[in-house]
């Protein structure tokens, strides 16, 4: 096992692209003003998963302006989420990491306080902050451990392009306060970079999804909660490719996927052991804390 990388900067932002040149300037923009805005040491490793489109120029043309603040490693092929991710993990220099999806945008200065707030809370792990889409709706981007149950249920609505029932969803959602949730989607988290190095690097054997999902247990499982944070605000163009091809081998991945981490993580329909277990107590512990706690001046 390689010893832990040790921090030099405040933050480390990690990006993932595949042929994604027109949305990654956005990523990048956001990352690298809200870090100067706030006034941080920062950096940002892209990993270049196999691009075919304009990726390699545009980012040839950004490393000329942000010289070694931007670290980019180029890859052969497609090799999904996970171990292009883990890639940049292990040589991220920041105290803090924010994994984001190339197609996400920091919309405001938030960085210091969801920062804080990981300071504040030494027992949270993942910090989710509030999602939105192109027309500015909330993203449903947390939700309760999925089970088979679930997914079976929003096969017809998949298959048929009608409504789905989506049973792991929170039915309060969205809220309007920091609250512990089971997982958060990976397309914006906030952890400190010795979370990494407590709970391990995303399982590799999952290419595309729920790798997401899979760290988000395995964080509760190392006794730290996964948070959703409403008071910094993600732009995410998300373009649901296995919503519109649920028969692309994008799709059947992700099926595999599910699959594999409910066989891994030894339940199939009863996330309600699962989270008495592992989530239910540090819950409630961190509840009257949070209650009192206010974003920073």
């Amino acid at each position: 096992m390689q010893p832990p990388v040790a921090a030099s900067r405040d933050i480390s932002f990690v990006i993932i692209s595949h042929n994604d040149a027109s949305r990654l300037p956005g990523a990048l923009n956001s990352a690298a003003l809200m870090a100067a805005q706030a006034g941080m040491d920062w950096e940002i490793w892209v990993v270049d998963n196999g691009s075919r489109d304009q990726t390699a120029k545009l980012l040839e043309a950004y490393s000329r302006v942000l010289g070694p603040r931007l670290c980019v490693l180029t890859l052969g092929r497609n090799y999904g989420t996970t171990m292009p991710r883990n890639l940049a993990l292990r040589q991220a220099r920041g105290r803090f990491v924010c994994i984001m999806d190339s197609d996400a945008e920091l919309l405001q200065n938030g960085l210091a306080g969801v920062l804080g707030f990981l300071n504040d809370f030494p027992q949270v792990g993942i910090a989710a902050p509030c999602i939105l889409t192109p027309n500015g709706h909330v993203y449903n981007s947390v939700k309760m451990l999925p089970t088979l149950s679930d997914k079976l249920r929003k096969l017809p609505g998949i298959m048929g392009g009608g409504p789905k029932r989506n049973t792991d969803w929170y039915p309060d959602f969205p809220f309007e306060r920091p609250r512990p949730v089971h997982t958060a989607i990976s397309c914006c988290w906030f952890f400190r970079r010795e979370l990494f190095d407590l709970v391990g690097p995303l399982d590799e054997r999952i290419f595309y999804s729920p790798e997401d999902v899979d760290w988000c247990l395995r964080c509760w499982k190392a006794g730290r909660a996964v948070m959703y944070y409403p008071y910094l605000r993600v732009m995410h163009h998300t373009r649901q490719i296995t919503h519109k091809r649920p028969l692309s081998r994008l799709s059947i991945s992700h099926m595999r996927g599910i699959i594999y981490y409910l066989l891994k993580h030894r339940y199939c329909f009863d996330r309600d052991h699962v989270s008495a277990r592992h989530i239910d107590a540090l819950a409630r512990e961190l509840a009257p804390r949070l209650a009192a706690w206010e974003v920073p001046a």
